[in-house]
């Protein structure tokens, strides 16, 4: 599948390229272990009805899991606040 996304849209169209600062690409080996680590070090919350979580960018990533039911999540975004004793 990734062969006839990359043969059909070339690699600026394939939604999950991923580079380098510099514009070069990231090998496949080292985007699968970047993968392998992100799934070794999750930690997954269970959320209750009326739970508050609160993620700081900055300290972790984030993503939602495939889940079974109703939900309903509300969102909330802050300006960036840089403290300024820290450099």
């Amino acid at each position: 599948m990734a062969e006839y996304l990359l043969t059909e849209y070339g690699p600026e169209g394939v939604p999950r390229s991923a580079f380098y600062g510099d514009g070069s690409p990231i090998e496949d080996e080292t985007v699968e272990l970047i993968g392998r680590l992100y799934e070794e070090n999750a930690v997954s919350v269970p959320w209750q009805r009326g739970d508050v979580l609160i993620v700081d960018n900055f300290l972790a990533t984030h993503a939602r899991e495939p889940f079974h039911g109703d939900r309903r999540i509300l969102v909330a975004m802050s300006d960036l606040y840089v403290n300024p004793d820290f450099r």
